[in-house]
């Protein structure tokens, strides 16, 4: 019989080509011969989470941090597997002992910051996703933690975490909408003005963002508020 490496490294070929049924074979033959194999119970957990068996994928990575706790990628796959199957507490616990484990993980703290908002604790999440823009997150968590800020009424740090966004990302309507959105209850309706019309641009059909452009336009015409620069 082949080494247990050996199986395992023919397993993974087979599960990143999408050769699934034969991944599951081997790794199950794998777990016959050593039941505590971390590297088999922890990929065949993620091999049984792509086929949407999500209880089993718990079990094998619920096992296999048994084994091996120290495992911070186990940890936050666990996690993010507790997270589907709507576990949000557990979810939170997971990412944070991967968190103890490897404090600069980007992966955890991204996922505790999406636990935390599913928890509905919001200064929570917005404290992980702000530690995750730190580390380097890109466009979509910076979307968030936004909209974390903006909801903890922190209107000028959920702009500048709106603009990163924006910036790495300017593709994206809903961050347009976002900014626009706060700018106009700041009163700063120059630049809402500016980021109503990048959404018409990502947008064209968008009717709320032509209404808002609208009343701003009234605005103006009331009495003029000038143009802020953006």
């Amino acid at each position: 019989m082949p080494a247990i490496g050996t199986l395992l490294a023919r397993a993974f070929d087979h599960h990143q080509a999408g050769g699934f049924d034969e991944a599951e074979a081997l790794y199950r033959h794998v777990l016959e011969s050593d039941p505590a194999s971390t590297e088999a119970l922890h990929r065949y957990g993620l091999l049984i989470a792509q086929l949407g068996r999500l209880e089993d994928s718990d079990a094998l990575l619920a096992r296999t941090l048994v084994l091996e706790p120290a495992d911070a990628e186990a940890a936050v796959n666990h996690a993010k597997i507790l997270r589907a199957l709507r576990r949000t507490d557990m979810a939170a616990r997971r990412f944070r002992h991967a968190l103890v484990l490897a404090p600069a993980l980007l992966a955890a703290q991204e996922g505790l910051g999406h636990a935390e908002r599913e928890r509905g604790d919001a200064p929570a999440a917005a404290g992980a996703y702000g530690r995750a823009a730190l580390l380097g997150a890109g466009a979509a968590l910076l979307h968030q933690w936004g909209i974390a800020l903006d909801g903890l009424s922190r209107s000028g740090d959920a702009v500048a975490a709106l603009r990163r966004s924006a910036q790495l990302d300017p593709t994206v309507p809903s961050v347009a909408a976002r900014l626009a959105a706060i700018l106009y209850r700041l009163g700063r309706h120059g630049e809402s003005a500016w980021w109503y019309r990048r959404m018409l641009v990502l947008q064209p059909g968008h009717a709320e963002a032509r209404r808002a452009l609208n009343v701003i336009a009234g605005r103006a015409v009331g009495h003029d508020d000038g143009q802020d620069q953006v």
